[in-house]
């Protein structure tokens, strides 16, 4: 269990200027639960996920898994990032295969796990492939083995489709969608799409304007497991608009911004 209790954050500036990112989270995550946090752009989303994978520090709060402090990253938590942020100079096998590497495991054992994942996310034949080789729908699905390849207790998810395209977007959601299914980790996935959110999580967290705290916690009452098509059902496209209808209270500015299918923008 995730337990974020009060957590407070603000950045400074070169010229000690405060910027408040959180203003006060408290948020629980259950075991095996997948939650989505959605709100409007610069509402500490990142910072928060940050803070859960101990890659930085709150001002004031605390996190706790399994009842004990985050003082800092750990084998229980592995980071999925926007940016690939695979070794430029490794192949896919190579990548994969890095955290099991780190923490000691045996080379023959790191070899099974990481042929596992790597077939598990559908890249069997592109283990000595670079990443340059690879398109960003590829790449990412590097990342994700590599995440999963440790077995960690928690995933933590930032952002992790928004630099690829709008096709390889819904592949990828499919994917995990399948992953979450057999695997039952915890995840805790930032993203902007509503869209994304209603597929994927069992609850969305909405946050409010910087600095962020949690405007409202909303159960996603779709079965699982919830194929693409699940996008036709009633109850989805409700979810979605409300969730849209409030992110919009937040940010009024935003509907001379954007188009009469706010989603598709989103999702560039």
């Amino acid at each position: 269990m995730i337990e974020i209790q009060g957590c407070v954050k603000t950045y400074r500036s070169k010229h000690g200027d405060g910027i408040a990112a959180l203003g006060g989270v408290d948020l629980t995550i259950k075991d095996h639960e997948f939650v989505c946090l959605l709100g409007p752009s610069g509402c500490g989303k990142t910072t928060l996920l940050k803070i859960v994978a101990g890659l930085t520090s709150a001002d004031a709060g605390q996190v706790l898994i399994g009842g004990r402090p985050v003082e800092g990253p750990g084998p229980d938590r592995s980071v999925v990032f926007q940016n690939f942020a695979l070794l430029p100079w490794a192949d896919v096998f190579s990548n994969v295969q890095f955290g099991l590497e780190m923490r000691g495991v045996h080379p023959s054992l790191r070899r099974e796990r990481a042929l596992h994942w790597i077939q598990s996310v559908g890249l069997s034949g592109f283990e000595s492939r670079f990443p340059r080789e690879l398109s960003g729908g590829m790449q990412q699905r590097v990342g994700l083995a590599r995440a999963l390849a440790v077995d960690p207790q928690i995933l933590l998810m930032d952002e992790p489709f928004t630099s690829v395209d709008s096709q390889t977007r819904r592949l990828l959601q499919d994917d995990l969608v399948a992953l979450h299914q057999k695997e039952r980790k915890t995840v805790m996935f930032v993203t902007h799409s509503m869209d994304e959110a209603v597929r994927l999580a069992d609850r969305v967290v909405l946050l409010t304007e910087r600095p962020g705290r949690v405007l409202e916690r909303l159960d996603v009452p779709l079965p699982r497991p919830r194929p693409a098509e699940i996008r036709k059902c009633p109850e989805f496209s409700e979810l979605t608009e409300y969730l849209w209808s409030r992110i919009q209270t937040m940010q009024p500015d935003l509907r001379s911004r954007m188009s009469e299918r706010p989603e598709e923008e989103l999702d560039k």
